[in-house]
């Protein structure tokens, strides 16, 4: 799988608010001052009390580590399990329907072949160890609970029965990328607010520049239409959650939840209920008719698409009008901290071949990145919240019988703990293809310091995005009203059609659609009426 065509299948699950792997691109020179930036993992030992494991461990994501970490992180570990075989059963899928597919085969299968997958394409598969089962337990590996070693507390990514099937390795950040240089040359500077933007925009396509470069894919319909629908409607968390007597009710989280427009982590201290929003959305006490949607879409239309890429509503790489210099800023993801750097520095033919580009140095420039500008006006409500969440290798266990499910447990932990991590990161970075997507989840993790100064570029809030930020554009994500509700939004941006009466149509969709749009999220009329009801799709 291309570098390029990673990034499109992380981004397009962003968009859907899952998780998906990381771009693993390469970084040559991040073995730091030291040489050897991640200690030597193989002079640790074991706890005394661990216990000994003989068996075969099959381990397949859809990302595929380089060979080096497979073997640095195999051999760290025998040196605590000798008799436990480790197969990496990996590969570079050409997209991820592919890995979807082949793990639909294996987990529908009598008995089961992999043991460690990305569960995250799988959910409806219910056979999924749940991490939190395991958070306090020892790690026999760091003498300390698990949760010590990798930092569950900072993202509560759970699915709707409350559990938590899929860990990531690194923290992801949305952000705006710009190019300093041909800011300095147009006389402008980071935008501090949505009028800015347009202003901005303006000047630099006079100055013979792409202004933004975007795409209609996922970035702009996926990510920017959440976050700025967010600023406008942080109160419909109040209608959104989970309340006394539902099924998924949280006493711990939901009981204790005070609303505050402008808290960052404001989506992450309620249990989100499908049923209560859908009922609302029926009941119309919230609506997309209104002065708010107006407002937010007029600001839209006036930068896209006229300033961001000629070829827009055509699925495009977002990131290479961008590398190449063509284009001033970019929206894009933490991961791009690393991937951009190293392409500036060091183009090499394979990279150069993925990305679609002649081989060859590209031209470097300085850049750096600002958050989200916000919106403002009399009916925003909030300052805006760009998600984040987990990234880079994305990891689940398959349930099966207790001690084979505790030794691969047992395997897990020590990778996502110091002593495992530091190993696969070594094996990583001998490679030359060190390019964390963001900060580590696992603790005690020192990069060296010419990635730790890209990564400190964005700071984390532990901010998570509203389940229903783009559902006005996308829908329920499949069906006759996703259809319709995607093209009211392309003939609104053409300028087809007017805010107002977009605005409208799109109220008048989701009123006669209703049915379609509940078929299409596994929910029944009986589920919408009584959300004490736990729905059999759950």
């Amino acid at each position: 799988m291309s570098g390029s065509s990673r990034r499109a299948f992380l981004l397009r699950s962003l968009a859907l608010g899952v998780s998906a792997p990381t771009v693993a691109s390469v970084l040559t020179g991040c073995t730091g001052d030291d040489g050897r930036p991640f200690g030597n993992p193989a002079t640790r030992r074991r706890a005394d009390d661990a216990a000994r494991y003989r068996g075969h461990i099959t381990v397949a994501p859809l990302e595929n580590p380089p060979k080096a970490a497979q073997e640095a992180l195999t051999r760290a570990y025998r040196e605590h399990q000798p008799d436990v075989r480790i197969s990496w059963q990996t590969k570079d899928y050409t997209d991820t329907d592919s890995y979807a597919r082949w793990l639909d085969t294996q987990l529908s299968a009598n008995r089961v072949g992999p043991d460690i997958v990305t569960s995250g394409y799988a959910p409806d598969f219910r056979g999924f160890v749940d991490f939190n089962e395991y958070r306090a337990q020892v790690n026999p590996y760091t003498g300390q609970p698990w949760e010590k070693d990798y930092a569950f507390e900072k993202y509560r990514e759970l699915t709707a029965e409350g559990t938590r099937p899929q860990l990531g390795t690194d923290q992801a950040h949305l952000l705006w990328y710009y190019n300093k240089e041909i800011f300095a040359a147009a006389n402008v500077s980071p935008p501090k607010n949505w009028r800015e933007v347009i202003e901005v925009s303006s000047k630099l396509k006079k100055a013979g520049h792409i202004p933004l470069s975007t795409n209609f894919d996922y970035i702009l319909p996926g990510w920017i239409c959440s976050v700025y629908f967010d600023q406008y409607h942080p109160s419909w968390s109040t209608a959104a959650r989970s309340q006394p007597g539902d099924w998924n009710w949280n006493p711990e989280l939901d009981g204790d939840f005070d609303y505050d427009a402008n808290d960052p982590a404001l989506h992450a201290k309620y249990t989100y209920s499908a049923q209560r929003f859908y009922q609302a959305l029926k009941a119309k006490t919230v609506r997309f008719d209104t002065p708010a949607m107006v407002e937010l879409v007029t600001n839209l239309i006036r930068v896209f698409p006229q300033y961001s890429n000629g070829d827009f509503f055509a699925y495009t790489d977002q990131y290479l009008p961008f590398v190449q210099g063509k284009a001033a800023m970019l929206v894009d993801g933490s991961w791009s901290l690393t991937l951009l750097h190293k392409d500036l520095q060091s183009l090499t033919e394979s990279r150069a071949e993925k990305l679609g580009i002649k081989a060859g140095k590209l031209e470097p420039f300085d850049w750096d990145v600002f958050e989200f500008p916000p919106m403002e006006g009399p009916l925003v409500e909030s300052r805006p919240r760009p998600p984040e969440g987990t990234t880079g290798y994305h990891l689940g266990v398959v349930e099966k019988e207790p001690q084979h499910t505790e030794m691969v447990m047992d395997f897990l932990m020590f990778w996502l703990s110091k002593p495992g991590y530091t190993a696969f990161l070594q094996g990583t970075s001998d490679a030359h293809e060190l390019a964390p997507a963001g900060p580590p989840m696992v603790n005690g993790i020192e990069y060296p310091r010419e990635v730790s100064d890209l990564l400190g570029k964005i700071q984390q809030k532990g901010i998570v995005g509203p389940a229903y930020g783009s559902f006005w554009v996308n829908g329920p994500g499949g069906g006759r009203a996703t259809q319709i509700l995607q093209a009211l939004f392309t003939n609104v941006l053409q300028r087809r059609t007017p805010p107002q009466e977009y605005a409208t149509q799109v109220q008048k969709t989701i009123e006669h659609h209703f049915a379609d749009i509940l078929a299409n999220t596994g929910l029944t009329e009986a589920d919408v009426a009584n959300p004490a009801r736990r729905p059999r799709s759950v």
